[in-house]
């Protein structure tokens, strides 16, 4: 399995199995984020999908300097909010 590191450049290529790969390994813990933000599961998984086509039209963005996982996370509690907002 490659490494976070690899996974990241992959998605900044456009591939998919590199998006499939990074989704599957944080998305029990964006969900979580998700569920903490929203009223209902069906609206969790609205901010989830919005929350990674996001994170996919923005990863050229990384620079590699400090936490990925932060760097998403952050990615997904803004879009919560900003559901939220909007509800």
């Amino acid at each position: 399995m490659p490494n976070i590191e690899e996974i990241i450049k992959g998605c900044q290529q456009h591939k998919m199995k590199s998006q499939k790969l990074l989704s599957d390994m944080y998305s029990n813990k964006m969900f979580s984020i998700c569920l903490r933000y929203t009223k209902s599961r069906e609206e969790a998984e609205d901010v989830f999908q919005d929350a990674f086509l996001k994170v996919f039209k923005k990863i050229h963005q990384y620079n590699f300097t400090g936490s990925f996982e932060g760097w998403l996370r952050r990615i997904f509690v803004n879009t919560a909010i900003s559901n939220y907002r909007q509800n």
